[in-house]
């Protein structure tokens, strides 16, 4: 999935940056897989440039061969070696009273400590900034009228879940070996999927001689059930995917494999309908200001003309130069700026159908509110579903993760 994949590790300083005789620690639990790669783990605490370079080759040609927990500790230490990651796995140490050493840190290096001893403190700290870092996620509602009650799957359901996933991955010559960790973060349940991918066959070079590699590499995804709202985000690369999560999560959480239904849930006609209305406070959210700083249209035709609007304030600009949205183009995307009154600020895209960007994770629940106000997010058992005879629709309501907005929106009317 974009956003949440194994990086290839092409920089030695990340494993400069973890402390030799951690390194050493970690890699003695490894020694059968290293020494059929032809690396020795040296017998003092020093690693030779040589030996880096080794160890990047071995992480970059991972084959079906390597020890997932091998692969896994480099993925959190790579994923969490910034900042925000430092920060992620402080606050988890705390939480779970670790006592750290008075060395000096860098997160790559935390990150294996902690992963040596403690490898789900490690696991939920990325899994946490994964949540609540900005990115986009796929947005289902359920089917009912109100916010079902919700229980905790057991460890018995997890098992069933991973079972599911692992017969979806083989259908697909993904291979097995999925796994599922869920994190409670309040309102936020969180599920991290780990899977494989198709088989890649490519050549690497070996001690400068070509030779052939066959690997399949990891991929994770990830789904978040909100107990306050009855909503799912999903977040996955390709349409069967998300529809699979939704299927499969509606399942073993609610016993309904039609719990979560394929359906539009933002819909940007009102703009059309409210012009600068639309950008009008709702009293008692804690907004202060809202202004439409993107939009994007596209009048359909045998040579379909798309148009994006961009300034401080859309409508001011429009009206200046003496211009006005097409009424009657598709909508593709919005993008708004809200001011909150507590001094804050978050700036949303919408996308119709089921996507929603944000640069931050502050007055997401207000914006939510702010745009059921104004029927830009439908509300529950209102949704229009995208059937399986439209697939123009469902390729429009979900741009590929490449591209910075989609071609079309698949929005009716």
């Amino acid at each position: 999935m974009t956003g949440i994949k194994f990086r290839q590790f092409n920089d030695p300083g990340l494993l400069r940056s973890i402390n030799p005789k951690r390194l050493r620690e970690f890699l003695l639990g490894f020694t059968d897989h290293l020494d059929a790669h032809g690396f020795a783990v040296p017998s003092n605490d020093e690693f030779s440039d040589v030996q880096v370079a080794q160890l990047i080759a071995i992480l970059n040609s991972a084959s079906r061969s390597a020890p997932p927990e091998f692969l896994e500790a480099f993925f959190h230490a790579n994923e969490l070696n910034n900042d925000q990651g430092m920060e992620s796995l402080l606050l988890a140490a705390s939480k779970h009273g670790v006592t750290l050493p008075g060395d000096e840190w860098s997160a790559a290096d935390l990150a294996m400590f902690l992963w040596i001893e403690h490898p789900e403190i490690v696991r939920r700290a990325n899994c946490e900034r994964i949540v609540h870092r900005f990115q986009s996620f796929q947005y289902y509602q359920n089917r009912l009228v109100e916010v079902p009650d919700f229980s905790h799957p057991t460890a018995a359901v997890l098992k069933q879940i991973q079972s599911s996933l692992d017969s979806f991955n083989r259908d697909r010559h993904r291979g097995g070996g999925s796994d599922v960790w869920m994190y409670d973060f309040g309102d936020d349940v969180a599920f991290l999927l780990r899977h494989g991918r198709p088989i890649v066959r490519d050549e690497v070079m070996h001690n400068d001689r070509p030779r052939p590699d066959v690997r399949r590499s990891v991929g994770y995804d990830l789904v978040v059930y909100n107990v306050k709202t009855g909503e799912l985000r999903v977040r996955a690369e390709s349409i069967r995917e998300r529809r699979f999560y939704c299927q499969l999560f509606g399942t073993h959480l609610f016993d309904d494999p039609g719990f979560f239904p394929h359906a539009e849930m933002f819909d940007l006609e009102p703009i059309n309908d409210k012009g600068e209305d639309i950008q009008a406070v709702v009293e008692g959210l804690g907004i202060e200001q809202v202004s439409l700083i993107e939009i994007r249209e596209s009048l359909l035709g045998e040579n379909t003309l798309t148009t994006t609007y961009k300034a401080n304030e859309v409508f001011a600009a429009l009206e200046e130069h003496h211009k006005r949205l097409s009424p009657n183009a598709r909508l593709l995307h919005a993008r708004f700026r809200f001011w909150f009154t507590d001094g804050q600020e978050n700036t949303v895209t919408i996308y119709a159908g089921n996507i929603l960007r944000s640069t931050r994770q502050n007055g997401l629940d207000i914006i939510h509110q702010w745009m059921l106000h104004h029927g830009i997010k439908t509300r529950t058992n209102e949704t229009l579903p995208l059937t399986s005879s439209a697939p123009l629709a469902d390729h429009l309501a979900n741009p590929k993760p490449s591209s910075a907005a989609p071609v079309m929106a698949s929005r009716t009317g």
